[in-house]
């Protein structure tokens, strides 16, 4: 006998969806089913290797359930090397001309993200700017920031 809970975990499999007992436990998304478990997979082997091998050359931010208690993280790591008030720190940022699997070492202050997105609009790789996207494009990929 199934109980009411398989069974709208079922129905949801059915069409392709997030069962509501997953959601309720996860991140939000609207990813159909197969899309949500590949990203789910991608967020656990990036945790897991960051737990594995220490810190890394480039943070996935969009890995991050909580980005802003990362980014916090990050000001407070800060705050300690420097010994300068937290409450008083703000980022740089600098956008870099490199793609997060061109980086391989971490910055002296501050990190590398990636993971960030450009909608109407694309990134001139050349002239390090923004510029009018290719018709049909409607995501592109940033390159590294500097959070310093």
């Amino acid at each position: 006998v199934m109980s009411a809970d398989l069974e709208k975990m079922y129905n949801a499999f059915l069409f392709q969806k997030v069962p509501q007992i997953w959601e309720d436990a996860a991140y939000p998304s609207l990813k159909p089913l197969g899309a949500w478990v590949n990203d789910l997979i991608a967020r656990v082997e990036f945790m897991a290797d960051w737990l594995q091998n220490g810190v890394r050359p480039s943070y996935w931010i969009s890995a991050f359930f909580f980005p802003q208690g990362f980014i916090t993280a990050v000001l407070q790591t800060h705050a300690r090397k420097s010994m300068i008030p937290i409450d008083s720190l703000t980022f740089r940022t600098v956008v870099t001309s490199q793609r997060a699997e061109a980086v391989t070492h971490k910055p002296d202050n501050g990190v590398h993200i990636h993971g960030l997105f450009l909608q109407g609009c694309e990134w001139d790789w050349d002239q390090c700017r923004l510029a009018e996207s290719e018709p049909g494009a409607l995501f592109i990929q940033m390159p590294v920031i500097h959070l310093e």
